[in-house]
């Protein structure tokens, strides 16, 4: 297994992140956001399977990874049937990455570890000559980048008397970096223009970053700096236009209760940046999950709150977005679990730089209307999940979604309710090295979607889709 990245290797239940950028083969049902240390927030590591250098003596290791990435989609009526973001009407579109990593520890002597390492992508995208259906990926994009690039030092053994081991560690460069499963900072680039494969998205370091941590006993404390630096495309052609650019400094402190619950929060101030309204913003973030009754183990709650001001604007931004979940997992053959959730962002919400990190369904809400028309502002969104594990290789499950404008007139229109959708979706490890999964979404538009795409366009939008991964 090697390293995994991006919002689709993020994604897919199959391959959800544990504590670093490791692919582990899991499932939905276990990658829930309510199960306590589901993932490891701060920074992640490649987790690399293939051994090349390793000698005791020196207290030097150096390992390395692949990661082969394949996706494709057909679609029929999307956007409703409007052709705002796409020239097609039904477009089918596939793309592929391949992820070479490298990562190396060098234990000193009496002074803590040392490590680093390097991470890269190629992507394509081809198929439909506007890509996906937000015509993100257009005129069939190709391109290889340096994703990560980083050094650090952890505590190792120095302070096991006092604080544990590997409580102290810094890093800075190019990484990957996250706190609480996601939900506001989980993906640090959006692959979208020139760099291609926007659904697999192998690339999900910020540009540039230094990070502190403190781990100890039940305490884990960051202290961060991050940068992006994200090319945006015209619609529909790939010509440079000026790079956003989002810089922040941060703190995120979480509490772990052993096995029962988990409470977190964090500090944000964005100093400096040419996206909308994010320059001299200040974000809040409450968070809690957990299993709150022993008498109830099958039961799991979870819920976060974000508070998002700038006084800088000429408008005064003020905003919320928040989330509550309930989950339970039967004590039965194939493990059914139900869960149901209820999000809410507000008109002016800036998602920052949410992933996809526990399953369908998190955070991108629907295949079809979060993947492509909802990106987490403006929006109520009612889900209910269904699923079962029949082996330990197979899952399969069924997701229902009511989409809503938190502010109908922001969106230009006059109804409130956007649309209703329905995915389908099974996820098999096939073998240890080999994962597939398949998705089939429709989606019907609501009075708000007719009101707000040109022409009242009611179409019914469905979509099938299946993801690939090959790790050696």
């Amino acid at each position: 297994m090697v390293t995994s990245f991006g919002r689709r290797s993020l994604a897919v239940p199959l391959l959800a992140v544990v504590g670093s950028t490791g692919l582990f083969f899991s499932f939905a049902a276990k990658a829930d956001i309510t199960q306590i240390n589901s993932t490891t927030d701060g920074i992640w590591l490649p987790d690399n399977d293939i051994p090349l250098f390793s000698d005791q003596s020196l207290g030097l290791h150096i390992e390395g990874g692949l990661s082969l990435f394949g996706y494709g989609a057909g679609t029929h009526d999307v956007n409703f049937g409007s052709r705002a973001y796409n020239s097609h009407k039904s477009p089918a579109w596939w793309e592929t990455s391949v992820v070479p990593s490298l990562s190396a520890e060098w234990d000193i002597p009496n002074g803590g570890e040392l490590f680093g390492g390097l991470a890269g992508s190629y992507s394509m995208t081809r198929g439909n000559s506007d890509g996906d259906p937000d015509g993100d990926t257009p005129d069939h994009p190709e391109h290889a980048r340096l994703d990560r690039a980083y050094l650090g030092w952890r505590s190792g053994d120095l302070l096991n008397d006092s604080l544990g081991h590997n409580a102290l560690s810094f890093s800075f460069g190019r990484q990957a970096f996250r706190f609480g499963d996601g939900f506001l900072v989980g993906d640090g680039f959006t692959d979208e223009g020139k760099y291609g494969a926007f659904y697999i998205g192998p690339s999900v370091a910020f540009q540039s970053s230094a990070v502190a941590t403190l781990n100890t006993g039940n305490w884990h404390v960051d202290l961060f700096h991050l940068k992006d630096h994200q090319y945006e495309p015209h619609f529909r052609h790939t010509q440079r236009v000026p790079d956003e650019n989002t810089s922040a400094n941060g703190v995120n402190l979480d509490y772990t209760m052993g096995q029962r619950a988990q409470f977190g929060a964090a500090y944000m101030h964005v100093y400096n940046s040419n996206v909308g309204d994010r320059n001299g913003m200040n974000v809040y973030n409450l968070r809690a999950k957990g299993r709150p009754f022993a008498t109830l183990p099958g039961l799991s709650l979870a819920g976060q709150y974000v508070y998002e001001h700038n006084g800088k604007t000429d408008h005064h931004v003020s905003s919320t977005g928040w989330f509550g979940q309930a989950t339970y997992t039967f004590d039965a053959p194939w493990s059914p679990a139900v869960s149901y959730r209820y999000a809410q962002y507000g008109k002016n919400y800036d998602p920052l730089f949410y992933s996809f990190a526990g399953g369908w369904g998190t955070w991108y809400f629907g295949e079809i209307a979060g993947e492509y028309m909802f990106f987490n502002t403006n929006m109520k969104v009612n889900m209910l999940k269904f699923s079962v594990q029949p082996t330990q290789s197979l899952d399969a499950g069924v997701i229902a979604y009511n989409f809503d404008y938190k502010s109908p007139s922001a969106a230009g229109a006059r109804k409130g309710n956007f649309a209703s959708e329905l995915d389908l979706y099974t996820d098999w490890s096939i073998t240890q090295h080999l994962s597939l999964s398949g998705v089939y979404g429709i989606a019907s538009p609501g009075k708000g979607a007719q009101q707000a795409y040109s022409g009242g366009h009611r179409s019914t939008s469905q979509l099938v889709e299946l993801f690939a991964t090959y790790t050696f």
